[in-house]
């Protein structure tokens, strides 16, 4: 739930009443993209839907139905015009499958972690993560959740790629992605940049699901795909590239096994090249870079939150100089590094991030 109208120091009591039904908000929302709901409503097209058509549709009771509704519309996701029902402008843009901007498979991502942190208490005795997969898991079952994990990475992806693309003035040349998931983020800074080409660096395994995601795209004659496993010093790499991206990479592992990926991009970059990390850090929106941590935790075998201040410190270890922490208007930020300060000042950073 949202904190940002509660101060614990003022607001104590209700500031842990809504810490503790937090969960009520996001069943809310989970259980509307399970319903098809908002989906249902935009099928009646621009007139939106009654209540008496709607719950045979949904198989919900009318009653019932009513309340939920109700709820819906205080959480600012419906509105209602006397008894029709219709999607707001953030349903619309976020919530519907045909949408660019989709980003329902990431909130149905998001419920599946509730099984992770339920364990959070039998983790922090442990000492680390407790729920693993069973070990007698199909591939067919570990294909199918890596095609979920993309496909909700790529809901996130999209949402902060936009951003990242508009410090750049120009760019040409070799892209690297590394971790690249969906390849989102370096199929951003192809539609903005057409002279540009990218390798999408990932695991093997992960790389079929991206090319899926990839070739629906007109960008797919760009792109080249690199298998490799980032922890091992060697990728097999054979060139220099002009922006190396590593989005939500640095928080996947601990200070040592960034440090040898860390290394290891910096060799690749080009003179005139440019580094981008974006992730989350601890300076910036704590709450969620805490939280993240947690979730890292819990899910990960070595995975962590870092303070921008220490990736900078280790970056700057292989002569590159660097941009301060760069907070983006969402719970993410960015840094900036190069060889040279001349390369970094060819980037715009006069955003609007506050």
């Amino acid at each position: 739930m949202v904190m940002k109208g509660y101060d614990p120091k003022t607001n104590g009591g209700q500031y842990l009443e809504d810490l503790a039904t937090a969960y009520w908000v996001s069943d809310a929302l989970f259980t509307a993209l399970e319903m098809d709901l908002f989906q249902t409503i935009d099928d009646f097209g621009i007139r939106g839907a009654s209540l008496a058509e709607l719950a045979p549709k949904l198989g919900a009771n009318e009653s019932a139905l009513k309340r939920y509704l109700a709820l819906l519309k205080s959480l600012g996701l419906l509105g209602q015009h006397q008894n029709i029902y219709y999607n707001q402008l953030i349903t619309k843009e976020y919530l519907l499958k045909d949408s660019p901007l989709y980003q329902g498979d990431s909130i149905r991502w998001r419920k599946n972690l509730s099984d992770d942190w339920n364990t959070l208490k039998a983790s922090l005795s442990a000492g680390g993560r407790v729920n693993f997969l069973p070990e007698d898991i199909s591939e067919a079952e570990l294909n199918r959740r890596r095609a979920n994990y993309i496909r909700a990475m790529d809901n996130v992806a999209k949402l902060k790629a936009r951003d990242c693309t508009a410090f750049f003035r120009e760019l040409c040349g070799a892209i690297l992605d590394i971790g690249t998931g969906s390849g989102a983020m370096a199929l951003a800074f192809l539609k903005a940049f057409p002279d540009t080409n990218a390798t999408l660096l990932d695991i093997k395994q992960m790389l079929p699901q991206t090319q899926k995601i990839v070739e629906v795209t007109t960008f797919s004659d760009r792109v080249c795909y690199h298998p490799a496993n980032i922890l091992e010093p060697d990728w097999g790499l054979t060139q220099k590239y002009q922006l190396i991206i590593l989005s939500n990479i640095v928080h996947a592992y601990a200070e040592a096994e960034n440090e040898q990926v860390l290394k290891t991009a910096a060799s690749h970059l080009s003179d005139d090249g440019i580094i981008l990390i974006h992730d989350f850090f601890n300076e910036h929106h704590p709450v969620k870079a805490h939280l993240s941590d947690i979730n890292m935790f819990l899910n990960t075998y070595n995975g962590k939150v870092f303070s921008g201040a220490w990736v900078i410190a280790e970056l700057e270890k292989h002569d590159l100089v660097t941009s301060p922490l760069l907070p983006l208007t969402t719970d993410t930020a960015l840094i900036f590094a190069a060889r040279s300060q001349s390369s970094l000042d060819r980037l715009c950073f006069k955003q609007d991030t506050n």
